[in-house]
């Protein structure tokens, strides 16, 4: 009888390091698909965020025969840094808690009859937080006051005046904006866009204080990559609860994705407030007519040199005249 002797064969080490390598590398070739599937994922989760806030501003003026304001109510409001006035400052969000289906919160709010500052940060309420009010794609705020904290912010138009009775977009101080008073048409004209929350003290996404710039060009210079502002606040995003611009309001002059300036040291101030995201190369709207679009950080922004107007077409563009409610622009068929 023969006796035949196997022996296995081990793997060699340049065989286990080709091996290795292959598997690097298509890791390394599936990786960005997989994580460009999750944004895709992600961003379609914001679109729809988007949707259903159009759609309970739509409620809103239907029930009321206008939109909300994005600042009233209790709260004291401070104009510039100058005096206290008597205007209030709690968001549009507050008056929009009953069509986004936040019951429980509502019933809060009736036992204090809104007699609750927007800042009060151990009032129940405002320390909720929700989904329908945050992107996905975006990281968590890196300041965290006790108060809930919203992705969407209102626009104000193409304007520094934010804090106006009567502001060049759909949302401002006390103002409740009707689709009769949106001449450019509904259309084309934003309500909603985002604003990402700044992740560190020298983030681009904070707002920088007192640097009273008259144009974008100049908001645009007073952020250092290396040091950020000289005046950083982290107010954009925080505070669902507030309608001080730095918390609440965006506007349409710095192109997406750009530095933002607030006049003063105080978060109803006037400024600059730059739309933003964590998606790719653009931010999300909804338009006065609940439809939702992208735009990209390449949108034509006009004369970045010139100072906001008050009345007439906006200087900055098609970004700018997505932003006026009535500036008799062409409508910019995006």
């Amino acid at each position: 009888m023969n006796a035949f002797s196997t022996t296995r064969r081990a793997f060699t080490l340049v065989e286990l390091l080709i091996v290795v390598a292959t598997i690097g590398l298509i890791v390394a070739l599936l990786l960005p698909s997989v994580q460009q599937a999750r944004e895709v994922s992600r961003r379609m989760q914001c679109t729809n965020n988007l949707k259903q806030l159009g759609v309970a501003l739509h409620s809103y003026h239907d029930t009321f025969a206008a939109f909300p304001y994005r600042e009233g109510g209790p709260g004291q409001h401070q104009f510039n840094g100058g005096a206290i006035a008597p205007f209030q400052r709690l968001s549009g969000y507050v008056s929009l808690l009953p069509l986004i289906e936040q019951g429980q919160v509502i019933e809060e709010l009736k036992l204090t009859g809104l007699s609750k500052a927007p800042w009060e940060s151990t009032y129940q309420p405002w320390k909720q937080s929700f989904a329908l009010l945050r992107c996905p794609s975006s990281p968590e705020h890196f300041v965290q006051d006790g108060i809930g904290d919203a992705n969407y912010a209102f626009c104000a138009g193409d304007s520094v005046e934010t804090e106006s009775l009567q502001p060049r977009g759909i949302f401002g101080l006390v103002d409740h904006a009707t689709f009769d008073s949106i001449t450019d048409g509904s259309t084309y004209t934003i309500a909603l866009a985002e604003r990402s929350f700044p992740s560190g003290q020298r983030d681009m996404r904070n707002v920088n204080f007192g640097s009273d710039p008259e144009t974008p060009a100049e908001c645009a210079v007073t952020f250092d990559p290396f040091s950020g502002y000289a005046k950083s606040n982290p107010a954009p995003g925080g505070r669902w609860s507030d309608g001080g611009s730095a918390f609440s309001a965006v506007n349409t002059c710095l192109p997406p994705n750009s530095p933002q300036c607030a006049y003063a040291s105080h978060e109803a101030q006037n400024g600059f407030y730059t739309a933003s995201s964590e998606h790719p190369e653009g931010v999300m709207c909804v338009f006065a007519d609940g439809s939702v679009r992208f735009i990209t950080d390449a949108v034509d922004c006009g004369n970045q040199g010139a100072q906001p107007v008050t009345t007439g077409a906006s200087p900055y563009g098609i970004w700018g005249s997505m932003g006026s409610k009535g500036g008799n622009e062409l409508g910019p068929g995006v």
